[in-house]
């Protein structure tokens, strides 16, 4: 059994598992529960809401959690993480990473790299908000009302109130 934070929806080595498998290896003990659980409040909660959030820290709904939950947390533990992974910090400060032999990824290829996350992030948080809205008989703690997906959205960087 994997062992779950009771303050967060994912592990470590889920979050690996979904969003760095292209990344080569990277420790699970490098994604911090601070890096989960600031990814999950900033993203997934304003999208559940706190009553569908508890419910799902209980336990309950794991199909859920699985197919729709999950994919956009570890989406989200990335998307916050990557810069910091693409750079090597210490006593002298902070400098590009790079493989021996490799070179460090430019400031464009980074640009498109993020905004590839992001719109990667974006639409598994609207697949949730869509599959929440269509089941929302079944989620009872759902409340669409709480949806921040229902009163915004981001299109090509852009915020719009709707």
């Amino acid at each position: 059994m994997t062992f779950m934070n009771p303050n967060t929806l994912i592990t470590p080595a889920e979050v690996i598992d979904l969003a760095f498998a292209d990344a080569g290896y990277l420790p699970p003990d490098s994604i911090g529960a601070a890096d989960i659980a600031a990814a999950e409040t900033r993203t997934l909660l304003p999208v559940t809401g706190q009553a569908l959030w508890q419910s799902l820290l209980e336990g309950k709904y794991p199909a859920l959690r699985r197919d729709y939950v999950l994919p956009a947390a570890a989406a989200a533990v990335r998307l916050g993480m990557q810069p910091m992974l693409d750079l090597r910090c210490g006593a002298g400060g902070a400098a590009l990473c790079a493989l021996l032999g490799e070179r460090a990824a430019d400031e464009q290829t980074l640009l498109r790299s993020r905004k590839a996350q992001r719109s990667r992030l974006a639409a598994l948080l609207r697949r949730l908000s869509d599959y929440l809205d269509a089941c929302a008989d079944r989620y009872p703690e759902y409340d669409a009302r709480d949806n921040v997906l229902h009163r915004v959205s981001v299109c090509g960087g852009l915020l719009l109130l709707r």
